[in-house]
């Protein structure tokens, strides 16, 4: 184990026990295979309670606090909160169509809006598509040529990918800069996350060394060599699916957010747009494609590009002791970060380890739980 409790949990209402047992139930599905290694980190009232290390980043190379994790779709808040910024400086509309800006963006998608895109309504899932293969210019190209599935907005199903590409090329429009260089300049850097990355090409892989962490699919027969390790995906710049950096650091955007959108004397958003942004944005719409995994019709709370929690109580992956009013994102089944501003709660969860979507709610759904339960 590296790192662990830090300062006295007691004095932010969080009991030591219940952080002790929540490190128990990591390690213990450690040892049963879930995962290699696992990085948590807890705070609650911007002050850090927990910052904990288990296992392997990789065979025979222990994990530490500040390895670099695949955060996976946990990278979808970063790239909404570029995009509120551009909100906030009169550069997009929520509610512009995408044509606007991309005037290539068609094929039935025309009326499809910065929202629709920001509450995967958009219609342009595209769950088949070779992303790791494709460089940017292409799938670009691609998503806009892309037949719509539905009307944008008249129905719902999870964007992997293709709708956070076009929010970065969005970005890229109105601001300029790619959007690796904008989240650097405009987040990592200034958040202190000084691990963290947007796509990592072969040369920083390789300055990380033994500090780069390698995803397993535990659910698949052992040996099988996961696509994301390879050089030419990880280098991809996907602003929805490969984030790299420590536990630590993607915790900071949320401190940060539970903050009203300021931390360490930097402004990053107006309140009222953290407000906004991390509201209930979608409700009663089933999710076509988290409805296609489970074999069963899924209707999730959804905010403008933050998963929302649950409403009530039911098992779910912030755990059912969250409300609504938590916000967050998870990560192909093997991650998850919150904030809950009810309880002053930052949580966040990266293991090394895809499970199968029971064992996934199951692990954290208990995980949070614990969490929860010890806040006093």
């Amino acid at each position: 184990m590296n790192g662990g409790i830090i300062s006295n949990p007691e004095r932010v209402g969080i009991d030591r026990l219940g952080l002790e047992l929540a490190v128990q139930h990591l390690e213990r599905l450690r040892k049963e295979g879930m995962h290699r290694g696992v990085q948590l980190f807890v705070a609650r009232h911007g002050i850090t309670v927990l910052d904990v290390a288990l296992g392997e980043a990789r065979p025979s190379v222990p994990l530490n606090v500040s390895s670099v994790m695949l955060w996976f779709s946990a990278t979808k808040p970063l790239t909404s909160v570029a995009v509120a910024q551009q909100v906030e400086r009169g550069l997009l509309g929520l509610d512009d169509p995408v044509k606007k800006y991309i005037p290539e963006f068609g094929n039935g998608k025309e009326s499809c809006t910065v929202r629709h895109i920001l509450t995967h309504t958009g219609g342009f899932r595209m769950l088949n598509y070779p992303f790791f293969k494709n460089d940017w210019v292409t799938s670009i190209q691609d998503i806009c040529q892309e037949p719509a599935e539905w009307v944008p907005g008249t129905q719902a199903g999870y964007h992997p990918l293709s709708g956070w590409n076009i929010l970065g090329e969005l970005i890229r429009k109105v601001d300029g800069r790619p959007i690796e260089i904008y989240l650097k300049d405009e987040l990592f850097l200034p958040l202190g996350m000084e691990w963290s990355f947007l796509g990592l090409s072969p040369e920083q892989a390789h300055s990380l060394g033994g500090s780069l962490s390698e995803i397993e699919d535990t659910s698949a027969p052992a040996g099988s060599n996961y696509p994301m390790n390879a050089p030419r995906a990880r280098s991809r710049i996907l602003p929805g699916g490969n984030g790299y950096g420590p536990a630590h650091d993607i915790a900071k955007l949320y401190l940060m957010l539970l903050n009203d959108g300021e931390w360490d004397g930097h402004r990053f958003l107006k309140k009222e747009t953290v407000a906004l942004f991390t509201s209930v944005q979608r409700k009663g719409m089933v999710d076509r494609t988290i409805a296609e995994f489970a074999h069963m019709d899924v209707a999730p709370l959804w905010g403008l590009g933050f998963c929302k929690g649950p409403e009530q109580g039911e098992p779910h992956i912030f755990g059912s002791l969250a409300t609504s009013a938590t916000y967050g994102h998870t990560g192909n089944r093997s991650s998850f970060s919150l904030a809950d501003p009810t309880r002053g709660l930052v949580i966040v969860c990266v293991t090394n380890g895809i499970v199968t979507e029971t064992q996934n709610i199951l692990r954290f759904n208990t995980l949070n739980n614990l969490i929860y339960q010890s806040c006093i």
